[in-house]
């Protein structure tokens, strides 16, 4: 009869440790696909809500100003969304304010002024209000969900954000076409563009000026969960209705 032979300690503890080596290394794959699949989807996620949140702000910014009484034969210099307290305004680097006849009736209501601020590590949309002089008016409401974004930067300005927004707002002197772009640094108090710093031109009492108005938009946010994932966009808008008035 043959004699049967087995495995010796040796070779069983060396097979053993070759098992481990290899089981070892399949999980370290397996978690850095599991990892990477994860920083993707957050990525991901991320991209969508930023890109979401900059074209809501910049498809609304767009409208300011609007009045359905600008007819053919209507003066626009009397238009009540481009007044003093109704114009678009960036009272804070942080704060845009505006205005423009939602409902169509040619009045401005409570409810027709809007803006967006960053506050909180997160961004506030105005849903009433009486001017768009301060940030500090009427009612808001954050619409981020801070359980999935941080917003840690935003930022508007009429004029350029040196190296990345180089558009800027114009003035336009109507009465002796006289025309010049906002000086590069933007006024400690509420930028009335056409007032800013001043323009390059002179300016009298009587003098009909037109305001061309971009907004150039900075936002910067991350995965609340990862602070890792970051991510900064960067935007422009022209507000379509150009602001004519009397100086």
């Amino acid at each position: 009869m043959k004699k049967q032979t087995g495995f010796t300690l040796i070779e069983m503890m060396i097979a053993l440790v070759l098992g481990l080596i290899v089981l070892g290394a399949t999980i370290n794959i397996y978690i850095a696909t599991v990892g990477s699949s994860s920083n993707l989807i957050k990525s991901a996620r991320l991209n969508h809500d930023l890109e979401s949140v900059m074209t809501l702000m910049l498809n609304d910014i767009k409208r300011a100003g609007y009045w359905s009484g600008a007819t053919v034969a209507a003066d626009s210099r009397t238009n009540p969304f481009t007044a003093a307290t109704t114009n678009i305004q960036i009272p804070a680097n942080t704060c845009v304010l505006y205005s423009y006849d939602a409902d169509g009736d040619g009045i401005v209501d409570s409810n027709e002024y809007y803006g967006f601020q960053f506050t909180n590590n997160s961004i506030q949309m105005r849903k009433t209000g009486t001017t768009t002089a301060t940030c500090t008016d009427g009612t808001w409401e954050e619409f981020i969900d801070g359980n999935q974004l941080t917003i840690t930067s935003l930022q508007f300005s009429f004029v350029p954000v040196a190296g990345v927004l180089p558009a800027t707002s114009r003035c336009l002197n109507v009465t002796n076409s006289s025309t010049a772009a906002n000086a590069p640094t933007p006024p400690a108090t509420p930028q009335v563009i056409c007032a800013a710093n001043p323009p390059t031109f002179p300016i009298a009492t009587g003098d009909n000026l037109a305001e061309k108005r971009l907004v150039n938009i900075q936002l910067t946010g991350r995965v609340t969960s990862d602070a890792t994932v970051t991510k900064t966009l960067n935007g422009t808008v022209e507000v379509r209705n150009n602001r004519l008035y009397i100086n």
